[in-house]
């Protein structure tokens, strides 16, 4: 009947009409079948299903008696839930027709009629009769161009076990147990990994050896790698982290895992390479140039031989840290790279844009450098193996910590770093910067109270003193004392700096206001200024008041003819202006960050906390 039918229709049509499919290598198509659902064929042979393909119409004769047959082989193949994905493809039938069909047939499978792409394919697949059914497998390869005569459904099954296809029950479940691992943490004679199941992993046997260890012990017991680490492998359920301890230092490790399902039939093995840290000296970092998110170039070895240890951060943009908030306050902690430690952080899988939207986020102050920057080379170079990692270098190169983990609380920081004898230097208690601001030195008789004035403006600029009709105060510049009858100018070219030494000859107590006050010759000038000893502009013999403080949510200031009232933060960047119109203010601090601000207004500066 089947060869009539061709015969019929190349009478009809033309002659030269194939009974089977033509190509070699399947065609990618995207089509919805009769029932709404989208269907992609490459999406299924991708999955490592093979597809079977029944190209038909619903007035074909020889397609009404073979359909049963290839409905009853997809129930014995397990409904498309194991090797063989089965669909069929009308080149002329709607999709109502197409329903029907289904209906009458018990077609379960997906069925696509020609208006809703069956006659794309059918063309595109030169289908020339009808039935013609193909089947396809995961590498693209047709292996089957017409499974003709189908006498039962025998027929079908047969031809599908001959590619090494398995028949299925529909009603039992595939089971693709799985388990996944993460190294946390790599040391000297520690390794930490964290071992994640599958939903379809019940349970799991694991462990970590040398390639020729586990070579060793599978001789001894005669058995395969699955069956092995089931066996003497340690046992796992859910989500576990576990530290294997006693390793030798600069030595190839593999970590094991097999997973089972709940019957206790093994999936495949997991392995994951990890070579411990060298022992006894140090592992060098290498020296890299780069350039962070704001244009600086960063040069590592430039500064690490100025004598300033590095805290390197490397992470993944698209990640998320906890413990973020203590990393950017022990920045402030550590001095805010101006003393002992300097502070960055690289990303070798986010450009700058990515990068400055991280920092911005968790409000990170040190340089940052992007893939944009030369990230990714740099730590292919180390290499780092794992994000996040926390790596602390010496002057001399030497990575000391090469991960600060687990990082519980900014204590853990403080720790490791104190460890290494790095000291303290809070920058919010002794940075502070200023835009044609007062700096009112605490009085001391006899004492000096040194201050560094830096330029970060763009220009040389001239800073003066104005002494306010104070005839006992002395400046030491340049090693000169020098007593400030008149304003004193001093000259501090763009980037650079100059040490000062104020002396109050008179005794007093509490603040002198206004003794020193910072000008320069630029309209917008900026200077950092950094005081030896810890210092307040608290009571700045002010006539206003600052309540509550330490505050949370809001801040009240009270005075006559506060005018203009401004916020910084310890960077001295203004985070808030205020124009007053009365004797008080109400300043909302829900959204700053905790720390140390300073209230200015007029020539009246206060200091308060904001905690959280």
């Amino acid at each position: 009947m089947k060869k009539l039918v061709t015969l019929l229709l190349a009478l009809a049509l033309g002659f030269g009409l194939k009974a089977q499919c033509p190509l070699n290598q399947a065609v990618d198509f995207t089509a919805t079948d009769c029932h709404g659902t989208e269907v992609h064929l490459f999406d299924i042979l991708d999955g490592g299903q093979y597809v079977l393909i029944d190209f038909f119409f619903v007035n074909c004769g020889p397609c009404q008696q073979a359909t049963p047959k290839v409905v009853e082989s997809y129930y014995a193949m397990g409904c498309n839930m194991h090797d063989v994905f089965y669909m069929e493809i009308s080149d002329r039938d709607s999709d109502a027709a197409c329903q029907n069909w289904c209906q009458n047939y018990g077609v379960e499978y997906p069925t696509i009629g020609g208006p809703a792409g069956g006659s794309g394919i059918c063309n595109t697949y030169q289908i020339g009769a009808f039935p013609t059914v193909i089947l396809i497998a995961p590498d693209r390869q047709i292996l089957i161009n017409d499974l003709w005569p189908i006498s039962n459904a025998q027929t079908v099954i047969n031809a599908l076990e001959q590619h090494g296809l398995q028949q299925h029950d529909c009603n039992t479940p595939s089971y693709n147990p799985q388990v996944s691992i993460t190294v946390d943490q790599v040391l000297e004679t520690e390794v930490t990994a964290t071992f994640t199941p599958n939903a379809d992993c019940a349970s799991y046997g694991y462990m970590m050896a040398t390639e020729a260890e586990i070579q060793e012990w599978m001789g001894i017991a005669g058995l395969d790698l699955p069956e092995y680490l089931w066996t003497y492998g340690m046992p796992g359920e859910g989500t576990l982290a576990n530290t294997f301890t006693d390793l030798t230092p600069d030595t190839e490790y593999v970590i094991y895992a097999v997973p089972a399902d709940a019957d206790g039939n093994l999936g495949e093995v997991v392995q994951v390479p990890v070579t411990t840290t060298p022992g006894g000296s140090y592992e060098i970092l290498p020296d890299f140039t780069g350039t962070d998110i704001d244009g600086n170039e960063i040069h590592i070895y430039d500064i690490l031989d100025g004598g300033q240890w590095m805290l390197i951060h490397f992470f993944l943009v698209d990640d998320s840290y906890d413990f973020m908030p203590y990393l950017t306050e022990s920045y402030r902690l550590f001095g805010c790279n101006e003393h002992d430690v300097f502070y960055m952080e690289v990303t070798p899988n986010g450009y700058d844009d990515a990068a400055r939207a991280w920092a911005e986020h968790y409000g990170v102050q040190y340089p940052t450098i992007s893939r944009t920057g030369g990230a990714n080379s740099f730590v292919q170079d180390i290499p780092v193996g794992f994000y996040p990692t926390v790596m602390l270098i010496n002057p001399n190169h030497e990575i000391v910590v090469r991960d600060i983990y687990p990082i519980i609380d900014t204590q853990t920081i403080i720790d490791a770093m104190e460890s290494e004898g790095i000291e303290q230097h809070p920058c919010y208690e002794e940075t502070l910067t200023f835009s044609m601001d007062t700096v009112n030195i605490v009085d001391s008789q006899y004492e000096i109270n040194w201050i560094t004035v830096y330029n970060n403006t763009t220009e040389d600029a001239i800073v003066t003193n104005i002494h306010d009709g104070y005839e006992y105060l002395a400046f030491i510049i340049d090693g000169e004392e020098i007593y400030c009858y008149e304003p004193i100018e001093i000259s501090i070219p763009q980037g650079e700096s100059k040490e000062l030494g104020v002396v109050c000859n008179v005794v007093a107590k509490g603040i002198v206001s206004d003794i020193v006050t910072l000008t320069s010759n630029l309209p917008d000038a900026s200077f950092v200024v950094v005081l030896e000893e810890p210092w307040s502009v608290d009571e700045n013999e002010a006539s206003a008041t600052l309540y509550p403080n330490p505050a949370n949510d809001f801040v009240t200031l009270k005075g006559e003819n506060l005018g203009t009232v401004q916020v910084f933060n310890t960077l001295g960047q203004k985070v808030d202006e205020f124009e007053a119109n009365d004797s008080e203010l109400r300043i909302n601090t829900s959204g700053y960050e905790s720390g140390v601000y300073v209230v200015k207004t007029g020539e009246k500066m206060m200091k308060f906390v904001v905690k959280h």
